[in-house]
């Protein structure tokens, strides 16, 4: 016969036996209230009810090793919160080792649960914040801290390394919205796959930033995608070897890792840190829709500067027109003027100028009359001429010669006999 056949027999246990029966064993198992050591990552308090419940954990060579949630109630939550401020240390808050006396709790309807009721305030920095404190004043002194943010991002990346796992949710989310918009950005998207969280996270990250180093001048930018799970998994960005590869890499380096209240050190040497993975998908697609806008911008600054220019030169060669048309007519008008004086001295030149000449021409007129030879001849003169030659000297003529002799009223044939010098 088959086992649950025989078993059929057997006494059976109501739920609510088996509950109590659990209650009864725990209460007097753990009647008292003890110490834990414990390390608070995520306070979780509630300020509308005023319980918190945080969430622990304990680690072992920097792995976890327990996690737990807890529960504080109102009234415990304000006194231990007053202790804290109290003390100087601040109030209550992620991130801190604690010291807590607790008692462990049972209910039929709501499980087991670790209810804090005390907390000793000298044990108050945790593991967590002490590694996140000691990797920032370690990147510091190597005056690496700031390095990543010293980066100079190209004015619309387009080309992405990623850092994820492919069926991560927070990988996801970012894909859908940068799909989404694919079609009117050109935006390229290459996945370096890595844990990105628990153990071998830090190792297989470091391990995506060198294949990253390596083909680096084909990127614009590094992405740490990380999406979904609590804030226990976000220890390993606080990790020096990570967040010294961060602060180191040759290309900015922008992380969206999830809803977290505290910030990773990874997160504080990023060239930038964006709270979920969606949030960096907007951020990138800012920069595209900001480029669009500056086109648009550009486009209609042009377009109005032309107009402006078009209407500018427009009125200008208008200007010019009527400024042309105006001197050109004062040019005529002057010029006509000019040629009317002009010709009126002229004409006045000309008068002069053959006034003068007539009176010379009289005068001339004048010499000649005294020097035409009727005239002399008419006073006493004579010409003689040789061969219708008129003789000038006594040179010219010899013993023999005939010459004849001009007289104002008549003229001699002479035949010479004698030459004196």
């Amino acid at each position: 016969m088959p086992v649950f056949e025989q078993s059929i027999g057997d006494k059976a246990f109501s739920l609510s036996e088996v509950t109590s029966s659990i209650r009864r064993t725990i209460s007097s198992r753990y009647g008292s209230s003890f110490w834990v050591r414990a390390e608070m990552i995520k306070l979780n308090h509630y300020p509308y009810s005023g319980h918190a419940f945080p969430d622990l954990i304990e680690k072992k060579d920097e792995v976890i090793v327990a996690q737990m949630r807890a529960v504080i109630w109102n009234g415990d939550f304000k006194r231990i919160n007053e202790k804290f401020l109290s003390c100087g240390i601040g109030a209550l808050s992620d991130g801190v080792s604690i010291l807590f006396r607790a008692t462990i709790m049972y209910d039929e309807f709501h499980g087991l649960s670790l209810r804090i009721i005390d907390i000793d305030t000298s044990f108050t920095l945790g593991e967590l914040e002490k590694q996140r404190i000691n990797c920032i004043e370690r990147l510091k002194a190597e005056k690496i801290y700031n390095l990543n943010k010293s980066k100079q991002l190209v004015s619309l990346p387009k080309r992405f390394a990623v850092i994820s796992v492919e069926s991560s949710k927070g990988y996801n989310d970012f894909m859908k919205v940068v799909a989404s918009c694919n079609q009117k950005f050109a935006i390229f998207t290459h996945l370096f796959p890595s844990l990105l969280q628990g153990e071998g996270a830090v190792y297989s990250m470091l391990q995506a930033f060198e294949r990253i180093e390596a083909v680096a001048e084909f990127f614009d930018a590094v992405l740490i995608i990380r999406g979904g799970g609590g804030d226990v998994g976000l220890s390993c960005y606080n990790d020096y070897r990570l967040c010294r590869a961060v602060a180191l890499c040759s290309l900015p380096v922008i992380t969206g890792i999830g809803h977290s209240t505290n910030q990773t050190v990874a997160e504080q040497t990023a060239w930038h840190d964006c709270i979920t993975p969606t949030d960096l998908a907007n951020l990138i697609l800012e920069y595209h829709e900001t480029a669009l806008q500056n086109i648009s911008e550009a486009k209609n600054t042009l377009f109005l500067r032309s107009c402006d220019i078009l209407n500018q030169e427009r009125q200008s060669l208008i200007n010019t027109k009527t400024e042309l048309l105006r001197h050109s007519k004062y040019i005529i008008s002057s010029e006509k003027q000019n040629l009317i004086q002009t010709r009126t001295q002229l004409i006045e030149k000309i008068k002069r100028r053959m006034s003068r000449e007539r009176e010379d021409l009289t005068l001339l007129c004048k010499y000649l009359r005294l020097l035409s030879p009727d005239l002399l001849l008419k006073k006493g003169y004579s010409m003689t001429y040789k061969d219708n030659k008129l003789v000038l000297s006594t040179n010219n003529l010899k013993e023999g010669d005939t010459i004849r002799t001009v007289f104002s009223d008549g003229e001699v044939i002479s035949t010479i006999n004698k030459v004196k010098q």
